[in-house]
């Protein structure tokens, strides 16, 4: 069931991502500072990038669907922060729209 979850939801953000008529991008680098709703990220020049997650944010990340379970069965919110911590290397794919960068897909290595 989760597996199946997850698929339709990378389903899901990839139509979503060829229709976004914003700029998307890819970036990469390690987390700085995560939170429910943002994560920022160092790249290799040492700038910093600020992403917006949002419910629409996928998390790819090792041992994630077991992490969704226990979230479910403790009824808290799956938030990014939940699945990434500082200094974890990170890729993440993303938008501009509404004057934010929205992270759409942040994969952890």
């Amino acid at each position: 069931m989760v597996r199946r979850l997850v698929f339709v939801a990378v389903a899901v953000l990839l139509v979503a991502t060829f229709s976004l008529a914003g700029e998307t991008g890819e970036a990469e680098g390690t987390v700085k500072v995560v939170s429910s709703t943002s994560v920022t990220v160092t790249d290799g020049d040492g700038a910093d990038w600020v992403f917006a997650a949002d419910d629409d944010t996928v998390v790819v990340a090792k041992g994630a669907s077991h992490k969704m379970k226990e979230l479910d069965e403790a009824g808290e919110p799956a938030t990014i922060d939940k699945f990434m911590k500082v200094d974890q290397k990170v890729t993440v794919k993303y938008s501009k729209e509404d004057g934010k960068t929205l992270a759409k897909e942040i994969r952890v290595h």
